[in-house]
């Protein structure tokens, strides 16, 4: 399996961590964002296959940084998963350029089902 780089902000530190564990067991690069206002700085420069977001952080909402994403040129096509228990979660990551939900609390085969499906 390619190795993949997955970058995940959220700024829990409990939920980045245990991402980057389920992730990390499953062979793929993980790399940790709590801070979401330098997320977009730190996704530019790690250059990752995938990102993992939280919808509703403090700083910087996750909506507002996939909407960043999707208008730099070099970054649009990049794979984004949105996370959050929000009950209008799936308009808002269809509305934001989101590739696909991640309802919270989410089970992990759910997890990795979605990062598989949008790695291959």
């Amino acid at each position: 399996m390619k190795n993949f780089k997955i970058i995940v902000v959220d700024d829990n530190r409990d939920i980045c961590t245990l991402v980057e564990t389920l992730l990390s067991s499953e062979g793929y690069t993980v790399i940790c964002c709590v801070n979401p206002m330098i997320a977009e700085e730190m996704i530019k420069k790690e250059k990752p296959n995938l990102v993992i977001t939280d919808m509703l952080m403090s700083g910087l909402d996750g909506r507002t940084l996939i909407r960043n994403l999707r208008e730099n040129p070099n970054l649009k096509n990049l794979k984004i998963i949105l996370m959050s228990a929000h009950p209008k979660a799936l308009f808002q990551s269809q509305s934001c350029g989101a590739d696909v939900l991640l309802a919270k609390p989410f089970d992990i085969e759910d997890l990795s089902e979605k990062v598989r499906m949008l790695l291959q």
